[in-house]
């Protein structure tokens, strides 16, 4: 027996207005400007990356491996990055550059890069700002770019047979100035002369994270690690966050787990090495990350990085309480809106999506994005007027940038106000919205359906027979077609529609028996 699927009254749209399918367009199809997250969350970091990672959150401070001694190097304990989002919705996170180059715009204060630089944060990215007293949301202090702490240690004599003066070892800004003159294949011996040989390849190490060349980085940090007696945690932990931003997610989980074993309390590291997880898809340890974050720090961002985590996991519920969280410490974050938008709406929360919504709108007022996420959200609560106004103002961005009118744009509005009964309004933005997609089946079937309730029933089946030609199995059309031929007293084309139904699946056995009665 074949599993009958109810089927809406013909006057609704396929999740919605009875002239739609599931799209934007109509109020049953998913959104086509709006994709969903993307397959891998992505963990905001405390720095950026060049993926939209999930936000970071600045370091809590410096850990015990930043103790140094006048025989060798302090530890160097580079800032956490921060996440990546693209169009998406978000989704999908940014983090924070340790080359200290700002991130996508309106993303939370992010920690600052190894450079010292303030990178902001990318959509998808974690915000790493908390309140401040007076209430409104403030960066917390990032960690300054890898800073070792004083040396007892003399500065360098002058090498005899140059004519440069001696580097001072406590003037670290001297120091990278000096490394970053190096040429790129050069080794620490170019330095060693003025700094000495540990000294001089940490600061080379520095460096080259500093200016982005991250192979250089990864291999003078690898040059640290192998040629000591005991590594320091904060040169696994800068390696791994080199890795981390060069994209090989599964060796930085590996420097992270061999510096926490060092230093089990080292300021962010969970919160790096839960993003690293994240990427490389081990959510459900990438969630123990987070939490263990937490509990060492809690921050709006270590609560919206373990949300993608726990969304990635199914954990909806425990994926909301934590965006709740985040939102109570950042609540003018665009992109933390938008997240708890979508989620709300995936749980059918339609009324508290539509004012995640709208707040985006309002701290955003130019991305179209957030008000076509108005206009879908709207028509599924029935504010058909809200609806209408939403799509019209994303038209008019559209336009006022130079771009032509989106057909999505002029099939929602149309949608809206034909449910307000204005239906020669909306026939004519379907109809340049068919000018711009004219073998769009939603378009042709909506055009058809709004056509029978201005009382043109002849064109009506002519755009219903052009959806149902490119698309045999749209059952939409295929009820609308059936409604309208049942109206005309056709009894057998609209039994056949309703057949035709009940094969797909549908469950049409009221309609099929009111039309085979005597």
């Amino acid at each position: 027996m074949v599993k009958r699927k109810p089927i809406k009254p013909a006057n609704a749209t396929r999740k919605a207005p009875a002239t739609t399918r599931p799209s934007a367009k109509q109020a049953t199809k998913p959104a086509a400007k709006t994709k969903p997250a993307a397959k891998k969350p992505v963990a905001a970091t405390k720095s950026s990356t060049t993926t939209k990672a999930a936000v970071t959150k600045p370091s809590a401070g410096k850990s015990p491996a930043a103790r140094s001694s006048a025989t060798r190097s302090s530890a160097i304990k580079p800032s956490a990055t921060k996440p990546s989002a693209t169009k998406s919705a978000d989704t999908n996170a940014a983090t924070r550059s340790p080359a200290g180059k700002p991130a996508a715009k309106k993303s939370p204060a992010a920690k600052k890069s190894p450079a010292g630089k303030a990178v902001v944060w990318k959509p998808a990215a974690k915000p790493t700002a908390t309140k401040s007293p007076a209430g409104k949301a403030v960066a917390k202090k990032p960690t300054a770019k890898p800073v070792a702490k004083k040396r007892t240690a003399k500065p360098a004599a002058k090498n005899p047979t140059s004519t440069k003066p001696a580097i001072n070892l406590l003037d670290r800004s001297a120091v990278l100035r000096a490394a970053k003159t190096i040429a790129p294949g050069a080794g620490a011996n170019d330095l060693g002369a003025e700094l000495g040989d540990v000294v001089a390849i940490e600061v080379q190490a520095e460096a080259a994270l500093e200016i982005g060349d991250l192979p250089r980085a990864i291999r003078t940090y690898t040059r640290l690690i192998d040629t000591a007696a005991t590594p320091l945690a904060s040169h696994l932990i800068a390696r791994g966050r080199a890795y981390y931003r060069a994209g090989d997610h599964v060796s930085a989980i590996g420097d992270f787990e061999r510096g926490l074993a060092i230093e089990p309390r080292y300021p962010d590291l969970y919160f790096d090495k839960g993003k690293a997880e994240l990427q490389a898809g081990r959510v459900g340890d990438a969630e123990a990350s987070f939490t263990q974050d937490l509990e060492l720090d809690p921050s709006p961002i270590s609560f919206y990085n373990r949300h993608l985590a726990r969304k990635a996991l199914g954990d909806r519920d425990g994926a909301l309480a934590d965006l709740d969280r985040a939102i109570e410490g950042m609540p003018d974050e665009v992109p933390l809106r938008v997240a708890r938008s979508i989620l709300r709406a995936a749980t059918s929360d339609a009324e508290g999506a539509l004012a995640d919504a709208e707040h985006a709108v309002v701290l955003d007022p130019g991305d179209i994005s957030h008000h076509e996420r108005c206009g879908r959200l709207a028509l599924a609560v029935g504010r058909n007027e809200r609806a209408a106004a939403a799509y019209a103002t994303a038209r008019r961005i559209a336009v006022e940038a130079g771009d032509i009118p989106d057909a999505e744009h002029l099939a929602g509005e149309a949608l809206a106000i034909g449910q307000l009964g204005r239906h020669g309004d909306a026939l004519a933005l379907l109809d340049r919205a068919l000018a711009i997609s004219p073998d769009d089946p939603t378009l042709r079937c909506n055009r058809g359906w709004m056509l029978h309730l201005a009382g043109r029933d002849t064109d009506a089946l002519i755009d219903l027979d052009h959806a149902i030609a490119l698309d045999s199995t749209y059952a939409k059309a295929l009820q609308n077609r059936a409604a309208i031929y049942t109206s005309l007293g056709d009894r057998s084309r609209a039994l056949a529609d309703y057949r035709r139904l009940d094969e797909l699946g549908h469950d049409v056995s009221d309609a099929i028996a009111r039309l085979v009665a005597p």
